[in-house]
């Protein structure tokens, strides 16, 4: 099956939640409140903007229908940052690899979600997160 091109619909899926956080969420008092419901709403948004536009070609149904598999795919000489594995309870650190650049035929990446180092006061979503699903040069970098 030919790979589709949704790089609309994501980005207005990306609109739409920075938008709506940067315009009615980010200046609210409770801001971990702000941030728990918002995290609901995208989620929301992600299914009705983006996964509702497209098609599936499986046997289950409702509820069974698996989330769409969407592959990020960097452009030539893509900075990349992986993160360090640390232990549970932890924070993450983002240098496993410092300065490393990749190319669309280096890795193949999953889309998590969109990501901002800060979350307060905007958002921009700036940058992808993704999961490595495969990458010849660093074997032992795959999931994560």
């Amino acid at each position: 099956m030919a790979m589709r091109d949704i790089t609309e619909l994501m980005n207005g899926y990306r609109e739409c939640s920075r938008n709506l956080w940067n315009t009615y969420f980010s200046g609210r008092a409770d801001i971990g409140g702000s941030l728990d419901a918002f995290k609901q709403i995208r989620h929301l948004l992600f299914d009705s903007l983006v996964v509702s536009e497209l098609s599936y070609e499986g046997e289950a149904e409702g509820e069974d229908v698996p989330p769409p598999a969407l592959k990020v795919v960097p452009r030539e000489r893509s900075p990349i940052l992986i993160q360090r594995p640390s232990g549970p309870q932890q924070a993450g650190y983002w240098d496993q690899e410092k300065d490393m650049v990749v190319g669309p035929d280096d890795i193949t990446l999953a889309f998590v979600d969109y990501f901002d180092f800060y979350q307060t006061p905007i958002m921009d979503f700036r940058y992808y997160r993704s999961k490595i699903r495969g990458f010849p040069a660093k074997p032992e970098y795959q999931g994560r």
